[in-house]
């Protein structure tokens, strides 16, 4: 599939990538692109103004070079697409002659092809001076970049690997003073440790804050990172499901008073009594006067154990909560402790009823394994 037109440069470069790939951190600078996850910054002759661009995604490698082609400068490297990739300016515009490329997430061949870098070297023009090809094919295992042809003058430098901070590694951008205090390598310990405790990475800003999304992540975090991206009715609708499942395995979702909770809970109205009233005892008073519903057990061995009611008692208020997403979860644990702490079933439910297209748990890429031994130090 081809793809053609013009795309606005500023300072040298236009990026074919993600809106929101971190362009100023590049793994590898050659002559006529540097890279790095999701995208390909594509340096220039002229500093400003329009040049000429063609993209073809591939079905599959394309024919060899010809050495002799009209191209002065030819590079290609692997590159890991993981979000839509689209023709950009270097301030995030989208440019207008470019659709979202068709590209398969996964490792994928960028071969950028230019020829005219020289004629109006750091100037600004107003009409296309510059010609660039970019073909784009699956790749089935990465690989260095590699500069197949250069004849211009532009950019002459060799090719060079950048140093990148590993994830664990401090942020330059945040305080130093842990660091300091405790040392890098206990601090790269515990990032690490975070990571695995959070399915595999560590938890963004957003899961952080969320009760509960670290019981779930670390079973499946796909799954985690779905539901964060899930908006409010959505949520709501999980939330009432769980709810609703807690009560049925307790065996009390058809007490009339229980029912009309979750009634309520799925047509989005007030919760009726004795559950509107979250911060009190009134559902405790409720359940323990309910001669139908049974809180407690005892033991073989004499000691009193609660019973799935126990645990569901407060689902309904949980899927009530003010933000969607911690209701949700909130709501889901109840579900789980109601259930017997059986995170397996309810998660592959729980994908069945909301996210049937939802890739496998297993296909989660983890940026570490279930030890700190499976990151090497760097």
């Amino acid at each position: 599939m081809t793809f053609s037109g013009t795309v606005a440069v500023d300072h040298h470069q236009f990026v074919v990538g993600s809106p929101s790939a971190e362009t100023y951190e590049p793994a590898v600078t050659g002559s006529v692109m540097e890279v790095g996850p999701n995208f390909v910054t594509i340096m220039t002759g002229v500093a400003y103004g329009p040049v000429s661009l063609t993209v073809e995604v591939l079905d599959c490698h394309p024919d060899d070079l010809d050495v002799f082609s009209e191209w002065e400068v030819v590079e290609e490297a692997t590159v890991k697409v993981s979000k839509p990739i689209r023709v950009i300016t270097l301030d995030g515009e989208l440019a207008p002659d470019f659709p979202k490329l068709p590209i398969i997430k996964g490792l994928n061949t960028f071969r950028v092809s230019a020829r005219g870098r020289d004629a109006n070297w750091d100037m600004t023009v107003n009409e296309p001076t510059e010609w660039y090809l970019v073909q784009i094919w699956n790749a089935t295992q990465p690989a260095a970049m590699r500069r197949l042809h250069k004849t211009d003058a532009a950019w002459s430098d060799d090719i060079v690997t950048h140093k990148t901070r590993s994830w664990w590694d401090p942020d330059p951008a945040m305080d130093a003073s842990m660091h300091i205090k405790y040392g890098y390598e206990q601090m790269a310990i515990w990032a690490k440790q975070q990571a695995i405790d959070w399915g595999g990475r560590p938890p963004t800003d957003k899961l952080r804050g969320v009760a509960y999304a670290k019981e779930f992540a670390g079973h499946d975090r796909m799954l985690v990172d779905a539901m964060a991206r899930a908006r409010a009715p959505k949520l709501r609708k999980i939330a009432a499901w769980a709810a609703r499942r807690a009560y049925t395995i307790a065996g009390i979702a058809d007490i009339e008073w229980i029912r009309d909770g979750l009634d309520a809970l799925d047509k989005g109205t007030p919760l009726p009594p004795p559950f509107d009233a979250p911060h009190s005892t009134r559902v405790l008073d409720a359940f323990n006067a309910e001669s139908r519903i049974e809180l407690w057990t005892t033991t073989d061995a004499g000691k009193v154990a609660p019973l799935a009611a126990t645990y569901a008692m407060n689902a309904l208020t949980d899927a009530r909560r003010e933000e969607p997403l911690t209701a949700a979860f909130s709501a889901l644990r109840t579900a789980a402790l109601t259930g017997g702490s059986d995170y397996v079933q309810l998660i592959a439910d729980l994908r069945r009823e909301f996210f049937p297209k939802l890739a496998p748990a297993d296909q989660y890429e983890r940026w570490i394994g279930y030890t700190v031994d499976d990151v090497p130090d760097g």
